[in-house]
This record gives C-alpha cells, structure tokens and sequence, in this order.
C-alpha cells in the first residue's frame, strides 16, 4: 500500500518535472523567435534608413529643416516604410511581438509619423492600406499625436 503510494507520488513528480521542462523550453523558444524576429526588424528599418533620401530624413526629423518637395522617390520610401511599420503592427496584434518589442519599436514609430514629411506623405500612400481599416486607424491617431491607449488592449501580447 505504502508503495503504490509512493509510486503515485513518484508519477506525480515525474509529470510534474516534465511539464516543468516543456514550459522552460517553450518559454526560451519564444524569447529566442523575438529575439531574432527584432534583429531582422532592426536590419530591415537600417535598409529602409539607406534607401530614404538623407534630406527628407533629416527634415521629418528637425522642424527647422525646410522639407524637400514632393518626389516619387519620396513617395516610394514612405511607402516602403508604412509597409514595414504595417509588418510590425499586424505582427504584434496577432500576438507574435512581445509587449517589451512592441514598446520600443512604437516609440520610434511615433517619433518618426510625428514629423512633416510623413505626414505630408501619408495621405498619398494611405491608399495602400485601405484593406487594414484598423491600420489607418491606428497611423491616423498616431500621426495627430492621440494615445492609442484604448488600442493598447486591442494589441497587447
């Protein structure tokens, strides 16, 4: 009797270590695939950096900088670059970003949607996107400055 005992408990705690094990091995994947999901992120906005012409870059960024006109080659980048900000964003609503991921990149999604050549090109390229009501939705609170708090829930992970 005091054996069978024994052996329930054994089974119980061979369970209980086994599970123990998959969620340790599962939690470090995760951490692993955002990881590695961050460095490529990270590489593709440096190739959009590279492409986006340095003038335009550094006016979206300092008001004092008078803005480029409006070019195709403009145009193109800043549609290249709303893709790549689309990318992240359908990724983290569907839950595959990390919340701490996620903060970082939207604070530099903000910075770089609050300037005068992003917002003077996204009505132009805001076409593109009309299938992602939610997306537009989410650019264009952006873009006036709104929290997306209410938002936060919707896309956490």
């Amino acid at each position: 009797m005091i054996i069978d005992i024994l052996t329930q408990f054994g089974n119980a705690g061979t369970i209980a270590i086994g599970s123990l094990g998959i969620y340790v091995a599962l939690r470090n994947q995760h951490r692993q695939l955002n990881a590695q999901m961050f460095i490529e992120f990270s590489g593709r906005f440096q190739e959009l950096l590279r492409l986006f012409p340095t003038e335009a870059w550094l006016a979206n960024r300092n008001p004092s900088k008078a803005l480029p006109p409006p070019s195709q080659e403009l145009t193109d980048c800043t549609l290249y670059a709303m893709q790549f900000i689309a990318d992240v964003y359908h990724l983290h609503k569907g839950g595959y970003i990390s919340r701490g991921a996620w903060k970082v990149w939207e604070r530099e999604i903000r910075k770089t949607l609050s300037g005068p050549v992003f917002k003077r090109e996204w009505p132009v390229v805001s076409v593109e996107f009309a299938h992602s009501g939610d997306f537009v939705d989410y650019i264009d609170e952006v873009m006036r400055g709104k929290p997306v708090a209410s938002r936060a829930s919707l896309v956490s992970a």
